[in-house]
């Protein structure tokens, strides 16, 4: 059903991207914009029979746009539009590594860092097509911080030194 309206979006000569029963539509102007926003959206409801939800449509900016997980901004140096994670992503992101290095959560050690792994993988691949190296810096600078719970939870210098020594790091420093 949503074909037709891609068939619709193609034949009126504009730049669209649709994932599911989201879309965007891309014009010069807020004029051209608001134009077609309501030329569209009578075709939605009109030929497809489908409701607009009117609250979450709406013009804007890429700057401010949210679809899927990306924000966009424009890279002056190459003149282009360019995706990356939007803070809102990335703050999802932090919570859910956060929730996985709780102190009063006990769960081993191994099965910790396997969580995590899984975690941080699943969420760098789905952002890879995006520019994250700056939102990555930020988690890794937080991750290192709450990964300190594996030393707290090692109390005692005898503790902490057994420890180190089953990881495979050498008593003496040599």
């Amino acid at each position: 059903m949503l074909n037709e309206l891609d068939k619709e979006l193609e034949s009126r000569g504009l730049r669209f991207v649709r994932y599911a029963d989201d879309a965007l539509i891309f014009t010069r102007s807020v004029k051209d914009a608001d134009r077609v926003m309501k030329s569209i959206s009578c075709f939605i409801t009109d030929k497809l029979g489908l409701l607009v939800n009117i609250e979450k449509s709406r013009v804007s900016r890429p700057m401010k746009l949210k679809f899927l997980g990306f924000a966009y901004y424009q890279d002056t140096t190459r003149q282009k539009w360019q995706a990356r994670p939007h803070p809102e992503s990335v703050k999802k992101f932090q919570r859910k590594l956060k929730n996985l290095t709780k102190r009063n959560w006990s769960m081993s050690l191994d099965m910790r860092i396997k969580k995590l792994n899984q975690l941080i993988k699943d969420w760098v691949n789905y952002f890879r097509i995006g520019k994250m190296r700056g939102a990555l810096t930020r988690v890794d600078k937080k991750l290192r911080f709450h990964i300190r719970i594996i030393w707290k939870q090692w109390k005692v210098p005898k503790k902490q030194i057994a420890s180190l020594v089953k990881l495979g790091i050498p008593i003496g420093g040599s």
